[in-house]
């Protein structure tokens, strides 16, 4: 499998994502903090089923998705810088749910994005750090991966929806 954003070797840390995209930092920074567009991207093989968001430097993140063996997983966090569009630094736990709804909490880990305009790009740069296994580490690279490519979909699409139509 070739893989497009991964730019760490698989399960070192920080994992680190990297691409670029034919659209405005203010429409990535969007996708990564509005709950109407992470529904539509986050994720792996698996959608979320809810976002929230209270985007403030305190402010915090609660993403919920099931899997499919039935189980609930929870990612949550707090944002710990909030400069829009250039830059979003928030912590990362999950909290996987058994049906019987009981869990536990993996200990905190950090992600940074920067968001560099290029032109008609943007750079979209994204660092993952303190994951505690390399296995953890492995699967969020591949998670990461995934939904790069998902917010590129997105994006780009919305981008070629709303331009103007070039007239002869």
């Amino acid at each position: 499998m070739t893989l497009t954003f991964l730019k760490s070797p698989r399960g070192a840390d920080p994992v680190v994502v990297e691409g670029r995209f034919k659209v405005p930092p203010e429409r990535l920074f969007r996708a990564w903090t509005t709950p109407e567009d992470l529904l539509n991207w986050f994720g792996g093989d698996n959608m979320l089923e809810t976002a929230k968001v209270d985007l403030r430097t305190g402010g915090s993140w609660h993403f919920t998705f099931e899997e499919k063996d039935g189980t609930r997983d929870v990612l949550h966090g707090e944002y710990l810088e909030v400069e829009a569009p250039s830059r979003l630094v928030f912590s990362w736990r999950h909290h996987k749910l058994t049906e019987a709804g009981r869990g536990e909490d993996t200990p905190a880990s950090e992600v940074t994005l920067t968001f560099e305009a290029d032109g008609e790009e943007t750079f979209m740069r994204l660092v993952h750090r303190h994951v505690e296994s390399e296995g953890s580490r492995s699967n969020i690279g591949g998670g990461w991966e995934a939904s790069f490519s998902k917010i590129r979909a997105l994006v780009e699409e919305t981008a070629t929806e709303t331009a103007p139509l070039e007239t002869a």
